[in-house]
Formats: C-alpha cells, sequence, structure tokens
C-alpha cells in the first residue's frame, strides 16, 4: 500500500539530516606533566620542623653473667671513652673455674700423650685412644667457656658517651642480662622531623640544613639527613625523617632537647654558580626532524605546550646548563617529552619529581 506523499517526505527528512551532519568534535583529555620553574628556588626556611633531640647510639649495659658486684667507677652524668671499664663482678668465682678448667686440660693432654704411645704396640684399644682424644676436646671447650666467663665478668664502653643512667649498685647480687648502666653517645645527636606529603618527593633537593635548638637560640647547627621513611603516619600524614648533627663547643645538646629545623628547597633548574640555567637531563631533547636541542615551554596561564630551542651548556652534577633559549620563571616539561605535540593542553604538575 502506498503511503501519502507528505507522510513519506516526513520519513525521510531524519535521514537526510543524518547524513549532512558533522562528526561531533572529540575533545583531547588534559594530562598531568611533571614541569619545573626555570630558576626556581623555593625556600622554605620560614617553615620550621620541630623535634627531640636523641643520641646516636645508645644502650642498656649488662653483664653475660651472674656475680657480686664489686666496681662500678661511673655516675650519672659521666663521660666515658671506648675501653673504659663500666662495672667489675667479683672475679674469685672466675678465676677458680679457670684453674680448674686448666688442669683438667693439662690431665686430659697428658693421659692423650700417654695413650699415643700405648697405641703404637696396641696395649690399650681404640675406643679408648678415641675416649681419650675426646676428653682433650672437651676440656680445651671447658677452658674457653670458663675463660669467656672471666672476660665478660667485667664491662667496657663499646664507644664513647655519657652515662644517661644507672640501676644497680655496688656490692649487689646481679643476675646475668640485668641493666647495669644505660650509655648514650652524644658526640653527634640525630632528630627526627615530620615531613608532609607536599614536600616528601623532594626531600632530596633540601639543602643548607640547620637546627635550633630552644636550649641554646643563637647557636644553629648543621644537620644532614640519613634516613627518609617511606611510610607515612595514618593520623598525621606526615614521612618522619631523621637528621643528624655535629655537637659544637660550648653548646652541648642533650637527648630530649627540643629544637627546629629548617632549610632551603632548591629545585632542578636553578641558577647554578656560574649564574646559567640548569635543567634535569631529561628534559633536553633533539626532535627526528632537527639537529639542535629543544625543551617544551608550557604556559602558565593557558597549559598550551611549545617546542623551543635551546642552546646547551656543561653538564652539572644537578642538570645541564642552558646558555641561551630559556627565561627564568618559565615551565618546562621534564617527563614525556617525546610523547608531546605542539599546542597541546597540559596539566602542570610540580609535585612529580623524577630521577
Amino acid at each position: 500500500m502506498k503511503l501519502p506523499l507528505p507522510i513519506y517526505l516526513l520519513l525521510l527528512i531524519p535521514i537526510l539530516t543524518a547524513c549532512n551532519s558533522e562528526p561531533p568534535e572529540v575533545k583531547e583529555s588534559i594530562r598531568s606533566l611533571a614541569a619545573i620553574k626555570v630558576g626556581e628556588v623555593q625556600s622554605i626556611s620560614g617553615r620550621k620542623f620541630p623535634g627531640k633531640a636523641k643520641a646516636t647510639q645508645e644502650v642498656n649495659l649488662a653483664f653475660d653473667v651472674g656475680g657480686k658486684l664489686i666496681e662500678r667507677p661511673v655516675n650519672i652524668g659521666d663521660f666515658v671513652k671506648k675501653g673504659d671499664v663500666i662495672a667489675r663482678l667479683d672475679p674469685r668465682d672466675f678465676n677458680a673455674n679457670v684453674k680448674s678448667a686448666t688442669a683438667a686440660l693439662k690431665n686430659a693432654e697428658n693421659n692423650f700423650k700417654r695413650a699415643k704411645e700405648l697405641i703404637k704396640d696396641q696395649f690399650i684399644s681404640q675406643v679408648d685412644y678415641d675416649r681419650l682424644e675426646a676428653r682433650v676436646a672437651t676440656a680445651e671447650a671447658n677452658l674457653s667457656i670458663t675463660q669467656k666467663a672471666l672476660a665478660d665478668s667485667v664491662i667496657r664502653a663499646p664507644f664513647d658517651g655519657h652515662i644517661a643512667n644507672t640501676f644497680v649498685e655496688n656490692y649487689t647480687a646481679v643476675l646475668s642480662l640485668k641493666p647495669i648502666v644505660r650509655l648514650l653517645d652524644t658526640t653527634r645527636v640525630e632528630m627526627v622531623v615530620q615531613i608532609p606529603e607536599s614536600l616528601i618527593s623532594k626531600i632530596s633537593f633540601i639543602e643548607d640544613i640547620l637546627v635550633i635548638f630552644d636550649s641554646f637560640p643563637d647557636v644553629a647547627l648543621e644537620a644532614t639527613i640519613t634516613e627518609v621513611s617511606n611510610e607515612a603516619s595514618q593520623t598525621t600524614r606526615t614521612y618522619p625523617v631523621t637528621l643528624i648533627m655535629t655537637q659544637q663547643d660550648g653548646a652541648e645538646i642533650l637527648p630530649g632537647m627540643a629544637g627546629n629545623a629548617a632549610g632551603t628547597l632548591v629545585m632542578p633548574g636553578a641558577v647554578d654558580t656560574q649564574d646559567k640555567l640548569v635543567v634535569p637531563v631529561k628534559a633536553v631533547f633533539t626532535p627526528d626532524t632537527e639537529k639542535q636541542d629543544h625543551v617544551w615551554v608550557i604556559d602558565e596561564q593557558s597549559g598550551s605546550v611549545e617546542l623551543r630551542k635551546v642552546e646547551t651548556g656543561q653538564l652539572t652534577m644537578s642538570g645541564i646548563q642552558i646558555t641561551d633559549g630559556l627565561q627564568t620563571d618559565e615551565w618546562i616539561a621534564i617527563a614525556g617529552v617525546h610523547t608531546l605535540h605542539e599546542g597541546q593542553i597540559v596539566r602542570i604538575d610540580s609535585s612529580i619529581v623524577t630521577e
């Protein structure tokens, strides 16, 4: 059956419209891109990170053997050097044990010596000979044990340090492994500070760290980073970082003293000692169609990237010198340089740090 003409035309309108319409424009997604600001030196000296001093080495010293304490020549606060006597037990029983073990060894050696002569003519059996030989080995082991016990009856300082506490008085019977004194190495001190997530990835770029303790506000100690935790606190979302510093004359820092650390964050892209801009090596590349070094410059306002020629200089510890083509405070890409294209819109991410 034929449809009326007006209805037939109405059915053709959507088909004709669809044929003439253009495909919808597909917008390119905006990617986050690791970038730095050229010549950037971020001072964080205004930010202070609190912490408390602690000894670099600390130990509770104890005897490995039990006995009667007859000598403890140190008191709280005393400074001792490595090898100094800290405490001594009554040695009479230990000396007696050494003499007894020595005599037993000598007797065993004499019996074995005679056995060597008797075994030649088979005056003793092989079993008796082996038994006498074993007694020599047993006697030697017993002598070593008694000699070690005698040596263990004296505690000596394992390192230079201060006596922080004493737990046992003279003429007291002590058991093995019972702490006698607490020794702290305070020739250098440590301090743990909490670094926020926004800075932990840049910790390797922090320089000129100074620590000032409340007890000595006029003394600034130079510190270096020794440990960086890779796990954040569940409550504060900060990362523990351990600093170490050397004591200064006239300002002895004791464990437990409170202080604050500050430093300067110098990101790659800073100005070097020759007043030349330095950028990470990964930021500079040579496109396939070019013979000169280039970088991707990012417009901070629009996020658009621009390919720019640069003149490079010497390699340095922190990157490569740029002698021409870049200005201070311009943003450049430091990752994915071979995947970008002219005019691409990106989102600057200065928190990403690449090696």
